[in-house]
């Protein structure tokens, strides 16, 4: 009995630090993203699609500031996403084409760690690591039609996010690296204002 009793105070104490940890690691992440009007990185995107078994990976950058987010992807090919408001926009150089549609609410976010601040009140939170440089965490949605789970590495020295993902309900993962973050720094006009090829064909979603 008194074994019993002592591993309940454990799982006890072990489930109020854990909730400690994971409150102070949001306060952290909020904190450090609230005091940033501008977001330029290097970024790598890594989609798995389960159905089919493939896995695709896009090379290129991420800008945002307020109101507006831009992803601009070189590699494999040139890719232009931008999100303004509730819509967004794609355009694909291979077929000349943009894709407009509108969004749901939390994934028309200024900045992809919204979308991890979105579903934190709203999931089981666990620490999975934290050692070196990186605490990773796991979100399940408590309840949510497309979301089944989401993981994030935050760095331990700047609070940035530094890998996010998610996974749908379907088993399909979009994965999102980030390396040479530079914040508050002025972004080139040209990046917002992007001229289409004559050319283009227009595809309302």
């Amino acid at each position: 009995m008194k074994t019993i009793k002592l591993a309940i105070l454990f799982l006890l104490a072990s489930t109020i630090l854990s909730a400690q940890s994971t409150d102070a690691l949001y306060l952290k992440i909020s904190k450090v993203y609230g005091e940033v009007s501008s977001f330029q990185a290097e970024i790598k995107q890594d989609n798995y699609y389960a159905q089919i078994k493939k896995s695709i990976s896009y090379q290129g950058k991420i800008f945002f500031s307020k109101g507006k987010m831009v992803i601009r992807f070189e590699k494999p090919n040139f890719q232009r996403l931008m999100i303004n408001g509730n819509s967004v926009s794609l355009y694909d150089a291979q077929s000349k084409t943009v894709f407009r549609s509108r969004m749901r609410p939390e994934f028309g976010k200024m900045n992809p760690v919204e979308i991890l601040q979105h579903y934190w009140k709203k999931s089981k939170v666990t620490v999975l690591d934290k050692q070196g440089t990186l605490t990773s965490v796991q979100l399940i949605p408590y309840s949510d039609p497309l979301i089944a789970s989401l993981t994030a590495n935050i760095s331990n020295k700047t609070g940035f996010v530094m890998y996010l993902s998610y996974t749908d309900v379907r088993g399909n993962k979009v994965g999102y690296n980030f390396s040479s973050i530079k914040t508050n720094a002025p972004i080139n006009a040209s990046v917002w204002n992007y001229a289409y090829p004559k050319d283009v064909q227009m595809v309302e979603q």
